[in-house]
Order: structure tokens, then sequence, then C-alpha cells
């Protein structure tokens, strides 16, 4: 196969637009958030006294945005970002700041991560993701062009770890897993060298201890024991969000008990059921039906993303495709598996399905990204 590196990009061809327009992808995320919607409406019902008219209002107009944005970013060629990755990357690195300000950032759920921008909310952590892929793929793609040297290694490895060091200190478990696997798997992709990708997992594996110790601690520690020894009764109180979880999934049934019914849902007994655990309001008033149709979907999505790395027909594309796959992939595994008991709660919310304006917005721009990459490949939609 053709190296890639060795591919002659002309930055002035005609793209057919309407032959290499990512039909599937766009309609598995706007199916997947039509649902999102549907069930979100229903969990919102009794949990505020305007029904969830304004949060639903504000989701509406996260997702109104993140369309045009998405639309916009697949028109945008993507290697242009190739010019602007630094302004990007510092932007989102100076929003992640901003969540430490005293009256601007927002603590909620024993994390620090959200921005309060009066009529709603931010998390930065959500597109600092993506400005993190871009960023890791400039240097990656200069890496397989020149050669590994040490002032690329350190934008790399600096790139990486400044947006994890502060999500680590806005005690966001869940997205610091997040970022490390995107991580992980964009310089795996980006073909770096084996020692190298050794040395980053030796040197995660080494930092657990200390993780465990010092990150790990009280509430999260308590949790996290929990969830391997669920039965245990001096865990029962961190636990009830997870066995409230099950029994509104076990509740549902084949085919549900029916939108707004749902009586773990309707009672408010489902903790956190707007953000983190909104699968198990999905399982418990779509059925096992609904909610396969949501993991049917998130594959569609997830496979399609990966073709499209796998098409790139360049480095960036490809570093950039796979990140924002990772991204994707860790974040609906592992809302999924902690709702159905798989793995620890880390407070993740399920993308384009749980309420939060910001993460419809990114997520929605991320997609704009791909459907970019996937627009200036070699082979159009309808002659794959």
């Amino acid at each position: 196969m053709e190296s890639l590196s060795n591919v002659s990009i002309d930055h002035s061809e005609r793209v057919d637009y309407f032959k290499k327009f990512d039909y599937l992808l766009l309609a598995a995320v706007l199916a997947v958030t039509a649902i999102g919607l549907v069930y979100l409406s229903s969990a919102q019902y009794d949990k505020y006294l305007d029904h969830g008219q304004r949060q639903m209002m504000v989701q509406l107009a996260g997702l109104t945005i993140g369309i045009v944005l998405c639309i916009v970013f697949t028109f945008f060629d993507y290697r242009a970002f190739k010019k602007v990755y630094i302004p990007f990357y510092a932007i989102n690195i100076i929003l992640m700041l901003a969540v430490f300000v005293p009256g601007l950032g927002i603590d909620s759920g024993g994390s620090r991560s959200w921005l309060n921008l009066g009529i709603t909310t931010y998390q930065p952590s959500e597109l600092m993701k993506l400005a993190m892929v871009i960023y890791e793929g400039v240097y990656l793609e200069k890496v397989k062009r020149e050669g590994m040297t040490l002032k690329y290694g350190l934008h790399i490895a600096l790139g990486f770890l400044v947006p994890l060091g502060l999500v680590f200190l806005q005690k966001d478990l869940g997205m610091a897993v997040a970022y490390v696997i995107t991580f992980l798997v964009v310089i795996y992709v980006g073909e770096v060298k084996l020692r190298y990708l050794i040395g980053a997992l030796a040197a995660g594996a080494i930092s657990l201890p200390f993780v465990w110790k010092f990150y790990m601690n009280g509430t999260r520690r308590i949790r996290f024991l929990g969830f391997l020894d669920p039965d245990n009764e001096l865990y029962y109180d961190y636990t009830l969000q997870l066995r409230r979880s099950l029994t509104a999934i076990g509740s549902g049934g084949l085919y549900g008990q029916g939108l707004g019914e749902g009586t773990m849902n309707r009672n408010n007994k489902i903790l956190v059921k707007l953000t983190d655990m909104i699968y198990s309001v999905v399982c418990e008033e779509g059925g096992f039906i609904v909610a396969v149709l949501v993991i049917f979907l998130f594959t569609v999505i997830l496979l399609r993303i990966l073709s499209i790395a796998r098409r790139s027909q360049d480095y960036f594309g490809r570093c950039v495709a796979s990140g924002i796959f990772a991204g994707f992939f860790v974040v609906i595994f592992q809302n999924i598996a902690m709702n159905l008991g798989l793995m620890p709660i880390t407070g993740l919310a399920l993308p384009f399905i749980s309420q939060g304006g910001s993460a419809m917005l990114a997520n929605y721009i991320s997609v704009g990204m791909a459907m970019s990459i996937s627009m200036r490949r070699e082979k159009g939609f309808f002659s794959e």
C-alpha cells in the first residue's frame, strides 16, 4: 500500500459535495439525537417546575447551533486547521483555566468543570478534546514526514499532558480516562515507534498508585470499592445510584413501560437521570428494543468514523478522525457500561442524548470535522 506521506494533496481540488457528503453518518447522528430529545423530555418532566421547558430550549439551541456548525465544518477543508491549530488549542486551554475563576467556574457532582454563562453553562473539556486531537495530528504528521525529534516529542507530550492535568485539577475522572485513551489511539494510528508507545503506557502504569493515593480519595475511592463489592453494606449509600439504574433497566422489559410512564423515572428515583443515567430512562420507558436501537445507531456512527479514518488521504486526517472515533467510543462505552453496572460510575454523559447544550455543540462540531475528512477522501459516498 502506498505510504500516505507520499500522497500529493491538491488543496485546490474541486469536491463533489453531493457525491461525497456522508449521508449515513449524519442520518445516524440525527436519529440518535431525536431519540435522546424524546426521552430527555420525559426525564425532565417531573424534575423542574416548568416540566423542563427552559432546559429543553437550551438543549434545542445547542442542537440547532451544533447542526449549523456541523454543516459549516463539513464544507470547510479540515486541512486548513493546520494553520490555526495553535490559537484553537490555546483558546480552549484558556477556557479550561477559566473554570477555576471564582464566580465563573461551577462545582457540580464533585467536579469543577463548567463555566457559568448566565443563561446556560459550558463545559470546556468537551471541545478541548477535539483541540488536543488536532494539535497531536499536526505534530504526528510532521514526525511521519521528518522523523521524531526532541522538539516534536515535547510538543506531542505537552499537547496531551497540559489538558490532562487541567482535567485532573477539575476532578473529572471520567473525562481524564477519555483523554488518555483518545491520546493513545491517536499516537498509535500516527505510527509512533513502539518504544515511545510502550514508554507512554509505562508512565501511565507507574502513575496509577499515585492516582489511587492522592486522587482516588474520599467519595471516589468508596464509589470504586462499591462497584467491586456492590453487596457490601459499607458501600450501600454509594451504590444507590447503580442499584436504581439496574432496577429501572430491568423493569423496562422488551417493549418498555411507555414514554412518560416509567415508575422509576416519574418518581425521580433514578439519580442523575438527565446526564449520567439517561440510558436507564431509555431502557425503562423504551424497553430492550429502543435500548438496542440506540446501541445500533452508536455502532453505525463509530464504524462510519472508523471507516473515514481508514480512507483518509493524509496522516493528519487519519489521526484526527481516529481521535474523534476514540473520543466518542470511550465516552459511549463508559456511559452505557456504568448504567449496566459493568464499569464504575465516572460521571460521563451520553453523547447526543444526555442533557447539555455545550456537549451537544462539541459533539456536532466533531462530527462535522469527521465529515469534512470524509468528503475529501478519494472515493465518493455512493462509490464505496
